[in-house]
């Protein structure tokens, strides 16, 4: 059985062009399209898709506050916003709105499809540069979570700078020489230590917990 994708963009030529981008994948099917926010949260809401693609600006409602109430409406549909604002602090209000991928429309046709497969498969993905950039910002930011980030194991605080590090489960396995089966399930551990909505947010709080150093901006 394929996994079904919902598509929303008030944008018919945008809208048009992702549909037939991700068109004809023996995996994964475009069973919906809609124009807006609201509309994508009642076809969730009803129809349950596996995965559902935003755009950020949308009418009505927006692709942050879609995000919010899909996961509230149907928590087993994964999102993943898919847009051409290259902001952070849209980066950093789409994770913690609960999205799980965050994908810049200028991607090429196989990173985007490696990208939904990678969402689906229950992984997160987050366009690189952007991380790195929202990582450097909590650095600057008071520390939080000290306590929770207390009650990780050695392993576990390893694996989370790894994940901070932006690695794989598979590279993070090599690194630290334990099965990427393993890593994932010092992540989820993890994860649910910190009450983090996925790696990203952990990764976040990492950082501002003062666990990981990043570089600082470039002057």
């Amino acid at each position: 059985m394929t996994a079904s994708i919902l598509v929303a963009d008030d944008h018919d030529i945008a809208r048009a062009g992702l549909i037939a981008m991700i068109g004809g994948q023996d995996d994964f099917h475009v069973a919906l399209d809609v124009r807006d926010g609201a509309d994508a949260v009642e076809a969730a809401a009803l129809h349950k898709p596996d995965l559902a693609l935003l755009d950020i600006r949308m009418p009505r409602m927006d692709g942050l506050a879609a995000t919010r109430e899909i996961r509230r409406v149907s928590p087993g549909t994964r999102v993943m916003i898919i847009t051409m604002h290259d902001s952070f602090d849209y980066l950093e209000a789409a994770i913690e709105a609960g999205a799980t991928g965050y994908l810049l429309k200028d991607a090429s046709r196989d990173n985007i499809l490696r990208t939904i497969r990678r969402v689906l498969s229950g992984d997160a993905f987050f366009d690189g540069p952007l991380v790195a950039r929202l990582l450097k910002r909590a650095a600057t930011k008071p520390q939080t979570n000290a306590s929770a980030l207390e009650t990780l194991t050695v392993r576990e605080r390893e694996v989370l700078s790894k994940v901070a590090e932006g690695l794989t489960n598979k590279e993070i396995g090599r690194a630290l020489k334990i099965s990427p089966g393993t890593v994932k399930i010092h992540v989820e551990r993890i994860i649910a230590k910190l009450g983090a909505g996925d790696r990203t947010q952990a990764a976040v709080m990492a950082v501002r917990g003062g666990l990981v150093q990043t570089a600082k901006d470039e002057p």
